[in-house]
């Protein structure tokens, strides 16, 4: 079925899916309501879905060719932050809001059953779908790839799609080999001692350590990383003192860490430890610092890179620039061959021009039915793997 035929049979589907899933954004792992509505709208269609990991759902369609079975994934989560759009499904869960496109995703993959149920005929090749909590934090990917289903229904390769208002709506994104940084988080506790402030020299000031800790870290990417190369270090919390007068005893600092190689995430664990033993010494303080590692780059496997160049028309594709934009997927690239794509929202005189992670992101959900036709496109194809 060619895109126009689609958007005449399902448009208003996608419309509906995704409006009422606006509606009910939840937490992490904490999603009756979503789970509830995605098993619901599957077994409608006809189908027997799955709860994996407690808060996400799966569901495995046999077709003609079970050599071949690829999956597709859409995260469930949402982010906590209070919606500011004036549309008509805003969220009714105050301080919660699918800012991130989610809805979206779920709403592709629940479009891609209900089109698989209405052309039984069409399955040529099997397909997992994966409605995977977690992507926000702490990672559902990790605990899903645990579960042992790629291995379980032999999945030969996987794809993923995310809404992006930094690509013009509609086209579709994509890039072989590195797309998107892994994300490592970093956390200090700066111990001074306190004092009054008038008697500052009686003290150990924590609020100053922790300001050449700051500097001396936003020095570590520019004076240790080749121009050549990417690293970004953002320090986004700061919590410290507690009169004016008086001379803090505790400061938490905590910061990101994004990058592609592994050469870079030795050096910067390395450097970051080498500033604060040096703040130790300067100011007499003692520092804490925990590093923990959050989600891996995703990096894309070429071969489907080029089946997707093949199938995409030349006029809807636009290489992808990579950025330092983190994303669970890259749990599943560890396992299989996988490709990441970004499909645009991006439309100034719609509105649809606000970023994601923000109270005024929406789009146009039009923009669902060209993920839909891709993974068709993807499903009809030859042999992948």
């Amino acid at each position: 079925m060619q895109k126009k035929e689609l958007l005449n049979f399902y448009l208003g589907e996608a419309k509906r899916i995704r409006r009422d899933l606006h509606q009910i954004p939840e937490e992490g792992f904490n999603l009756p309501r979503t789970q509830e509505y995605i098993i619901n709208y599957l077994k409608k269609q006809g189908y027997q879905p799955e709860k994996i990991c407690d808060a996400g759902v799966i569901l495995f369609i046999s077709g003609y060719d079970k050599e071949n079975t690829i999956a597709f994934r859409a995260d469930m989560d949402a982010l906590c932050l209070n919606e500011e759009t004036d549309c008509t499904y805003k969220s009714i869960h105050q301080g919660w809001m699918h800012a991130c496109g989610h809805d979206g995703h779920m709403a592709m993959n629940l479009l891609l059953a209900k089109y698989l149920a209405d052309h039984p005929k069409e399955i040529t090749r099997s397909v997992l779908l994966i409605f995977q909590p977690g992507e926000e934090g702490p990672g559902g990917a990790k605990p899903i790839v645990k579960a042992g289903i790629l291995k379980k229904y032999d999945i030969k390769a996987i794809f993923g799609y995310h809404l992006f208002p930094f690509i013009k709506e509609g086209i579709l994104s994509t890039t072989p080999g590195p797309m998107m940084g892994q994300n490592n988080e970093f956390y200090f506790t700066v111990h001074g001692k306190s004092g009054h402030a008038a008697e500052p020299q009686l003290a150990i000031d924590a609020i100053v350590a922790s300001a050449s800790l700051i500097t001396g870290i936003q020095a570590i990417v520019s004076r240790n990383v080749s121009p050549m190369k990417n690293a970004v270090i953002t320090i986004g919390l700061l919590n410290g003192g507690t009169r004016v007068n008086v001379v803090a005893e505790e400061v938490k600092i905590a910061g990101t860490t994004r990058f592609f190689d592994n050469d870079i995430h030795v050096m910067l664990k390395k450097r970051i430890t080498e500033v604060a033993k040096g703040v130790e010494l300067i100011h007499g303080c003692t520092i804490d610092l925990k590093f923990v590692e959050m989600y891996p780059a995703v990096i894309n496997d070429r071969s489907l890179y080029e089946i997707f160049v093949e199938l995409c028309n030349p006029e809807e594709r636009l290489v992808f620039e990579k950025v330092m934009l983190s994303e669970d997927f890259a749990f599943y690239q560890k396992e299989i061959p996988g490709l990441f794509i970004g499909i645009g929202t991006g439309n100034s005189l719609k509105g649809f021009d606000k970023s994601i992670h923000t109270s005024h992101f929406n789009f146009d959900e039009e923009v669902l039915i060209s993920g839909l036709e891709m993974s068709l496109k993807f499903l009809n194809y030859s042999k992948i793997y």
